[in-house]
């Protein structure tokens, strides 16, 4: 399957650079490039691809207010291209695939696009709305997971979580006001979560039950979840489920 992708640089040479890089990929088709932010918004409202290479810094608008801009509905998945490290988090903060640091190198870049293919083929995979996943055989029990955070690792126990974000191949972990991001996939994370205690609210988010204190309408058939602290979540799963899962944990 060709994967169709977007290349979106204020600079010509990265741009070209990148181009090259990616055509040592035969499943990557690149089909529009871009200099910068709107024209990148109005290329991912007409094509559809599947991925964007994105710059984080360019003028008028930077890479990460374009994701924000375009919406879970309209983004491709993304991969972030910079000259700079100090945006990581805030960059998986908008669920990026990966983050890539010019000048960029060639096996750098085949692991980027491992996860690319991977997410591709998990969303392929997985219906929409699934609650649990699918496992043949009794799923591994977790009753913590394991964080590094500089030079220290951190042991979160699950009843502290608040809620996990989808980041492609990594999991942000909200505990407080805390974030711990951990190499690993949503969907194996999800396989190891006590279903009686956890609930996948849509394909990138799963919340504590003990933390969702209301489930809102925003028009016909469309809800969002609000959890503690106030924040929203739209919810694309099975409603009634939801309900039943929320009823029995009460």
């Amino acid at each position: 399957m060709k994967i169709r992708a977007i290349i979106v640089d204020d600079e010509p040479l990265a741009r070209s650079r990148m181009k090259d890089l990616l055509a040592e990929h035969a499943d990557i088709e690149i089909v529009a490039e871009c200099a910068n932010g709107q024209q990148a918004c109005n290329t991912v409202e007409q094509l559809k691809p599947d991925l964007m290479f994105l710059d984080v810094q360019m003028p008028r608008m930077t890479g990460i207010k374009l994701v924000q801009l375009l919406g879970a509905t309209e983004l491709p998945l993304v991969v972030f291209v910079t000259a700079h490290d100090g945006f990581a988090v805030e960059a998986f903060d908008t669920r990026a695939v990966d983050y890539l640091l010019k000048p960029v190198r060639p096996e750098r870049l085949s692991r980027a696009l491992d996860r690319v293919r991977d997410q591709l083929a998990a969303i392929h995979e997985e219906p929409a709305g699934k609650l649990t996943p699918d496992s043949s055989g009794p799923p591994r029990q977790i009753s913590r997971l394991m964080a590094k955070a500089n030079d220290r690792v951190v042991f979160v126990k699950i009843e502290q979580i608040d809620w996990i974000e989808s980041a492609g191949n990594y999991v942000i972990v909200h505990v407080g006001e805390e974030r711990h991001i951990i190499r690993e996939t949503m969907a194996s994370l999800e396989r190891g979560l006590p279903p009686a205690e956890f609930v996948r609210l849509n394909r990138s988010f799963i919340a504590n039950i003990s933390r969702i204190g209301q489930l809102k309408s925003q028009g016909p058939g469309n809800y969002y979840a609000v959890l503690q602290g106030g924040k929203r979540v739209n919810v694309t799963v099975g409603l009634r489920e939801l309900e039943q899962k929320l009823r029995f944990a009460s």
